[in-house]
């Protein structure tokens, strides 16, 4: 159960407590011809008290089950009224049917059958021993109780089912959304996903520009396949090369970013374990990176700009190394 209906479940069964209150104290002091009786006004009284101590208790603490124990105290308070105001049996009987209906909204299946035999036991009690007995009133429990753990067990199966639905129906919604910022070649984030990476950069995070080093001499000298299948060896290392809060994506061609959550200051030390662990696949092809550390004085469009120039320079400075932002003191990890 999800943790949205744990919380929400006690909500209901607290308004049903304070709903049947009222309706009784209504009942009794308004509708009944009889003289008010003072046992059932403070039963009664006593329903929309439990309902309110229900409403303000720490659900969200405890397990989704925990509010299963609202069943027994309401097949009390249920007996209880019968016994001290009896009322017409098929009332009587719609309460439980009312329980019945609670627990297979709100849990799974067979649930509601584990209280039939307390219900049973709850719907009788006020009956024995009593002076007058309506005729059909003993009858009823064999009608009441089945109807009601039957509509019980309908609404469970049913809200299963739309759960399964709902389920299945988020999964495809995040796998379509994956799949819209999901590059196909390489794994990692698509250019839209670059665009959303930016966009997101915070003060303090650090930004690394990668572009694999004479690309397209792979493409002539060895095809396009092979270029494809480099692409996407790149991009598998550098999913398994960064922290899990770290996001990677393709920007377009061979250049990839690196988004390092607060750790702005370690870029430079980042980029250098990016290209060393690149080297030591021994694929034959280096990498070229520029870094660059968000501010909240530039946009995210700027720090970009940054890294990607750091990078040109990277290039020009003869390949296979680190350049971290030549607009703001340039500073250059030549390769190993």
């Amino acid at each position: 159960m999800h943790r949205q209906q744990s919380q929400t479940a006690p909500g209901q069964a607290s308004t049903l407590f304070v709903l049947a209150g009222a309706l009784g104290l209504v009942t009794e002091l308004f509708l009944d011809a009889n003289a008010t009786r003072v046992a059932s006004v403070v039963l009664n009284l006593s329903a929309i008290a439990l309902g309110v101590v229900i409403r303000f208790l720490p659900w969200h603490r405890w397990p989704a089950s925990v509010a299963l124990a609202v069943v027994p105290p309401a097949f009390a308070l249920l007996a209880l009224g019968q016994r001290i105001a009896p009322g017409a049996p098929t009332v009587y009987g719609v309460w439980f049917v009312v329980v019945f209906a609670w627990i297979g909204f709100w849990y799974p299946p067979r649930t509601g059958l584990a209280f039939v035999p307390m219900a049973a036991v709850a719907y009788v009690a006020p009956f024995v021993g009593a002076v007058s007995t309506p005729t059909d009133a003993i009858a009823s429990v064999a009608i009441a109780l089945p109807a009601g753990a039957f509509l019980g067990e309908v609404i469970a199966s049913k809200m299963q089912e739309i759960q399964r639905v709902q389920d299945e129906l988020i999964e495809a919604r995040s796998l379509l959304e994956r799949a819209n910022l999901t590059d196909d070649l390489t794994g990692v984030g698509n250019r839209r996903r670059a665009n959303s990476l930016l966009d997101s950069l915070k003060p303090g995070d650090g930004l690394v520009v990668l572009d694999l080093d004479h690309f397209k001499r792979v493409n002539d000298t060895m095809g396009h396949a092979e270029g494809d299948r480099l692409l996407g060896r790149f991009g598998e290392f550098l999913r398994s090369a960064v922290r899990e809060a770290d996001a990677v994506a393709r920007f377009g061609g061979e250049e990839f970013l690196v988004v390092l959550r607060g750790t702005g200051h370690q870029v430079g030390e980042v980029a250098d374990r990016l290209l060393e662990g690149w080297r030591n696949l021994g694929t034959g092809v280096t990498v070229s990176a520029g870094g660059a550390v968000h501010e909240a004085d530039r946009g995210p469009a700027d720090t970009f700009r940054a890294a990607d120039a750091a990078l040109y320079v990277a290039k020009d400075r003869g390949r296979d190394q680190v350049v971290l932002d030549p607009g703001r003191a340039p500073v250059v990890h030549l390769a190993s």
